[in-house]
């Protein structure tokens, strides 16, 4: 919400903190446009738009998409609606049963449109976006759309200020901005931007934090911050982002880019070494969030020895496989080949300066054979347990995700079961194969029909899944999941899966729960649990298992699945 002028300073404040910062994306990202027919240079074929300025035409990250998702993440994290409202406000929704609902409250945290400066060589690409099927893993017909992306590396300036009225608030607002602003840290399941952040677009970091501090009482703190343009304060803050980093006081921790570590600096400064110290003294993973993380290895392989069952393959056994998620062939080979397996922008360090191409296992696709697994594996186990027919799809819809196909009139179910970022190849080779079409009559090549691919050989991944509020049949579900892809994988993903290709073989995988609060972290190496059955790990899957039966058959009538 740019303001052209100050709109909110007639609110009381005794002062205000002025932060930019800095939020670099970390994968593709899609921030999709607020109307349906906006005013962009590319209308012709894009059914998907970018949301951008309509003066400009540069891409923007709106006001309100940042403050809701902040607002999203401290209500999570914190499970305190109270401190959330203190923050980001609260609406008046009127109460329940008749009884006056309390007054709305304004929001101290005021944000302002973020505009993308898109990394060097860099432009929007307009690509081609579809939905598998998770029943058959191709393409559903009809179900192909060309959006506009925003590429690895392009960065948004933001610029936030928190009003405080009283002195005393100062400590509880600062607390909760920065727990509120820990989703931007660019690891675990934090603040994603876009569209489709479930298949692992939308992933965001923040760089660097530079941050400002005013009393308003005080008539030098006044003139500071009003007299100024709103085009000064934002050059001002940006700026402040390019000079070279604080050296921190002696034992202390760096001030950038943590904005903790940051505001203790400026407090300090100011002389509010009370407040930098209750700031300091706040829980230091306050994370209420009940979720779950499956960490996997997956290796473009198969096991050397096909038809055995037998333990878990080490990488050294593994034979490397063909995988093909199909794109564009790259710029210099359009002449050579008629497709070329997908590559994307990844950010290569911290800092965000270099970009580098790398190939991908896919993300629709990788998100698709996961859940085509998890179906087929409830569903031949609610079958052998003679569970009701469509007790196993509603469960599975309910974590994986249902479209509306198969339920005419019913809102989809979104996936409590996400990607976190499309994961990068390491490792491997392109390799180049041409194919012809073969008469099935005659047995010789058909005219016309010879195709060259480059396709990536080998290489391995790091994917990493997030359940939200997950429970013992859940988890049961993915020690199976992570079984079938460690032992004897049936399904492959991207295309040439019927000759051979898209085989993904898991060598490690560990799934790691958060209780939230204090609760500890539990792991289980689902991996080591099939490499030795009387172990640990074996024995608390097979505690998840009867929970699992439980869901999927029916057995449990208390209610919806869980």
């Amino acid at each position: 919400m740019t303001a052209p002028e100050d709109a909110h300073d007639s609110r009381p404040a005794g002062l205000v903190w002025e932060f930019a910062v800095r939020l670099r994306l970390l994968t593709d990202t899609h921030v999709g446009a607020a109307r349906a027919t906006p005013r962009h240079a590319a209308e012709s074929d894009v059914h998907l738009h970018l949301d951008r300025d309509p003066r400009s035409g540069a891409p923007r990250l709106r006001a309100t998409t940042l403050a809701g998702l902040l607002r999203h993440e401290l209500l999570a994290r914190t499970a305190d609606p109270d401190g959330t409202a203190a923050l980001l406000g609260s609406g008046d929704t009127g109460g329940a049963d008749g009884a006056r609902a309390p007054s709305p409250l304004p929001s101290a945290l005021d944000v302002d449109d973020a505009y993308a400066v898109l990394p060097d060589s860099a432009a929007v690409s307009v690509r081609v976006g579809t939905r598998v099927d998770p029943a058959t893993g191709s393409v559903r017909p009809g179900r192909m759309w060309r959006w506009e992306v925003l590429p690895a590396g392009t960065v948004f300036t933001a610029h936030l200020r928190l009003r405080v009225a009283a002195p005393a608030d100062e400590a509880r607002l600062l607390t909760l901005l920065v727990l509120a602003v820990r989703g931007l840290g660019g690891d675990g399941p934090g603040i994603r931007i876009g569209g489709r952040s479930g298949r692992g677009h939308g992933a965001v970091r923040a760089d660097r934090w530079a941050a400002r501090r005013h009393d308003l009482t005080d008539e030098h703190g006044w003139f500071a911050y009003h007299a100024r343009d709103w085009g000064t304060r934002w050059d001002e803050g940006a700026e402040a982002l390019t000079e070279p980093p604080e050296e921190s006081p002696p034992g202390a921790a760096p001030a950038e880019p943590d904005l903790a570590a940051l505001l203790d600096v400026r407090l300090r400064e100011h002389g509010r070494a009370a407040t930098a110290a209750h700031l300091a003294a706040r829980p230091a993973h306050t994370d209420r969030r009940r979720r779950a993380e499956l960490r996997m290895e997956l290796y473009v392989a198969e096991r050397s020895d096909p038809v055995s069952t037998g333990r878990p393959p080490a990488p050294r056994d593994l034979r490397p496989g063909l995988l093909m998620i199909g794109d564009a062939p790259a710029d210099g080979r359009l002449a050579e080949a008629d497709r070329g397996h997908r590559w994307r922008p990844f950010v290569a360090d911290h800092g965000g300066e270099r970009v580098l191409f790398r190939p991908v296992l896919g993300d629709t696709a990788l998100f698709a054979l996961l859940k085509r697994v998890g179906g087929r594996l409830v569903r031949d186990a609610c079958e052998h347990l003679v569970g009701e027919g469509g007790r196993w799809r509603q469960w599975h819809g309910h974590w994986w995700g249902a479209d509306t196909d198969h339920r005419p009139g019913a809102p989809p179910t979104p996936s409590r079961i996400r990607l976190r970022a499309t994961p990068p190849l390491d490792g491997g080779a392109p390799l180049t194969t041409t194919r012809l079409t073969v008469d099935a009559l005659f047995g010789d090549a058909v005219d016309g029909h010879l195709f060259t691919t480059d396709l990536h050989c080998g290489g391995s991944a790091r994917v990493v899944v997030d359940v939200t509020e997950p429970d013992d049949a859940v988890r049961g579900m993915l020690a199976l999941l992570v079984r079938e892809l460690a032992t004897v994988p049936l399904d492959a993903l991207g295309a040439g899966a019927g000759s051979g290709q898209g085989r993904l073989v898991a060598t490690r995988a560990v799934l790691t729960t958060h209780g939230g609060g204090r609760a500890p972290a539990e792991e289980v190496d689902l991996v080591a649990a099939l490499d030795d059955p009387d172990g640990r790990d074996a024995r608390t899957a097979r505690g998840w298992l009867p929970a699992l039966h439980t869901r999927i058959t029916g057995s449990d009538t208390e209610g919806e699945p869980r």
